[in-house]
């Protein structure tokens, strides 16, 4: 529901504090074409609403549209205009059949002609009832009418559905997660968004939508680089007798956006970044770091200790295949800080997931954080009762400056160091262990993952990769 109001931007709850998850909230916006590129753009919008009136029951909602200014209602319900009605009811059936004694007992002096195909003003009446549908969450009992400014618009996630993908990997992120990620980096024409750990272009591919221009890093040099031809038993570097291939560049074909500035075999713990070239132009950061709950992220080089840097043969430079070792969560988190910091021009937002506990009283508390960057938002996606992952998006609010982020590097590892409990993916690994049955530990999937290992190999089994 929208309200005409000064620059800044209120969110309340339209049922109050006693419900968390509600379905309706009241927003204040400016004007009404910012609610309109609101509504067009955010995905998870169903439609934004000029509130003309909330009540619990018919009688409340009639005396708040009566309520309502006269001047804001008298030019939609004006002779020679025409309007129509729909109906958008929460958890509950029948609205339909409903609507002309809604509108009866609601006393909307119409003036207007109705007309369904083409009105000129399009209006919602939504009950809001979950107290019979015992599965959806339970806000109290609404009753809402107001007049439409602008619809959502999912079109894009049916556009970009995985599951007509010409070119996937095993952990291509979902089209509406993509799309919401790249709302909350910003993506826009004239900025850059990067994506650190492109795979295959899922992200990328939805900032590219929105009109930014791209870029993405890999570890893995065969997934960007090779691809793979067009049959179900292909793997990664092997082609078509013709010589052709799918790959990242294939996606963004097959879409018809503005392929990448550029796709780099490049290592986030090594950015192949000279001084003074991408540093703080970034538009946006988006990332689905591979933060290993089961399986650990990898950083360039090798297990085995050398005493001396070693060159790859010139026969061997097309194909050769870098070493690579464990890459540890706390690492990992403060090179994208570091990335953060470092790339993305003021104002610029970073936006990737994290692990969570959902018993951790505090979400927030195993965050990282630096000087440069303010935590914005934080969301959790419940996997089950214990955990799930977390959204995280933060804005760049200060200029980077290589000696505090130095300093709060190190201060980051000394902290890691000196607690004595385990840190996030050591708890979270030990939740999805021990939530496995014995039972559980029979089938080909846990094998899969875990083998014949015990809970105690499993997490030595970490700790000593770090």
């Amino acid at each position: 529901m929208y309200g005409v109001a000064s620059s800044s931007l209120e969110w309340s709850r339209v049922d109050g504090d006693d419900c968390e998850e509600t379905p309706f909230h009241f927003v204040s916006l400016p004007d009404e074409e910012t609610a309109r590129k609101i509504a067009t753009r955010a995905i998870l919008v169903r439609g934004v609403l000029e509130c003309w009136g909330i009540g619990d029951d018919a009688e409340g909602l009639k005396r708040a549209v009566a309520a309502y200014p006269e001047e804001r209602k008298a030019p939609f319900l004006a002779e020679g205009t025409t309007f129509k009605v729909e109906v958008e009811d929460f958890g509950t059936k029948g609205g339909h059949s409903q609507l002309i004694s809604r509108l009866e007992s609601y006393d909307i002096p119409f003036r207007g002609r109705a007309n369904l195909r083409q009105p000129d003003h399009v209006f919602w009446s939504v009950v809001s009832d979950a107290s019979k549908t015992a599965s959806l969450v339970q806000p109290p009992k609404k009753v809402i009418f107001g007049r439409l400014i602008g619809r959502g618009d999912r079109s894009p996630v049916k556009t970009y559905e995985l599951s007509k993908r010409v070119y996937l990997g095993p952990t291509s992120m979902d089209a509406e997660m993509a799309l919401l990620m790249a709302n909350m980096a910003h993506a826009r024409p004239g900025g850059m968004v990067l994506d650190p750990f492109c795979g295959t272009g899922s992200m990328i591919i939805a900032a590219a939508h929105y009109g930014a221009m791209t870029m993405g890093f890999d570890i893995d040099i065969r997934v960007i680089k090779y691809g793979k031809h067009d049959m179900k038993d292909s793997k990664f570097g092997t082609r078509e007798s013709d010589g052709t291939t799918l790959n990242v560049w294939s996606n963004f074909n097959q879409y018809g956006l503005q392929p990448p500035v550029a796709l780099l075999h490049a290592d986030l713990h090594a950015l192949p970044m000279r001084a003074h070239g991408l540093e703080g132009t970034l538009q946006g950061i988006v990332a689905d770091p591979p933060y290993g709950v089961r399986a650990g992220g990898r950083k360039s080089g090798s297990r085995k200790h050398r005493d001396t840097d070693y060159k790859i043969s010139e026969e061997h430079l097309d194909d050769h295949i870098p070493s690579t070792r464990p890459y540890l969560f706390g690492e990992m988190n403060d090179d994208l800080m570091e990335l953060g910091a470092r790339f993305l021009a003021i104002g610029g937002r970073m936006t990737f997931f994290m692990p969570g506990i959902l018993a951790d009283e505090d979400p927030i508390a195993d965050l990282p954080t630096h000087p440069s960057l303010r935590l914005r938002w934080h969301s959790i996606e419940p996997f089950n009762a214990v955990w799930g992952r977390r959204l995280v998006t933060y804005e760049k609010v200060a200029p980077y400056d290589p000696e505090t982020s130095a300093k709060t590097r190190s201060d980051a590892v000394a902290a890691r160091e000196a607690r004595d409990d385990p840190d996030l993916i050591d708890r979270v690994r030990e939740l999805v262990y021990c939530q496995a049955s014995a039972e559980d530990r029979k089938n080909a999937r846990y094998k899969k993952f875990f083998g014949d290992k015990t809970k105690a190999d499993v997490l030595a089994e970490h700790r000593r990769d770090a």
